[in-house]
C-alpha cells in the first residue's frame, strides 16, 4: 500500500476528477438547454455540443495521469545534472 497521504491525495484526485465530470456534463446540458430555448437546435449543433463535453470529460480525467507520466519520464530526456558535471 501507501502511507496515509498518498492514500488521502488519491481519494482528493479521485474527488476532483467526478466533480469535474459532473461540472462538464451540467454545462453542456446547459448549452443544450439554452441553444434548444432560442429554437436554433439543430442534429449537428446536438453531435457538436455532446462530442466536446464528452472529449472534454475525457481530457479532464486524463490530464492528472498524462501530467504525472510526463514528470517521471522527464528524468529521461533532460538529466538531472547539469551539462559538464560528473556522472
Amino acid at each position: 500500500m501507501g502511507s496515509q497521504l498518498s492514500i488521502i491525495l488519491v481519494y482528493i484526485l479521485q474527488w476532483v476528477r467526478w466533480g469535474g465530470i459532473i461540472m462538464i456534463a451540467i454545462i453542456g446540458m446547459s448549452i443544450l438547454l439554452s441553444e434548444a430555448a432560442k429554437s436554433k437546435l439543430s442534429p449537428s449543433r446536438i453531435i457538436a455540443v455532446a462530442g466536446s463535453a464528452i472529449l472534454a470529460a475525457v481530457l479532464f480525467w486524463l490530464l492528472p495521469t498524462l501530467v504525472n507520466y510526463a514528470r517521471v519520464d522527464s528524468n529521461n530526456i533532460v538529466p538531472d545534472h547539469p551539462i559538464g558535471s560528473y556522472q
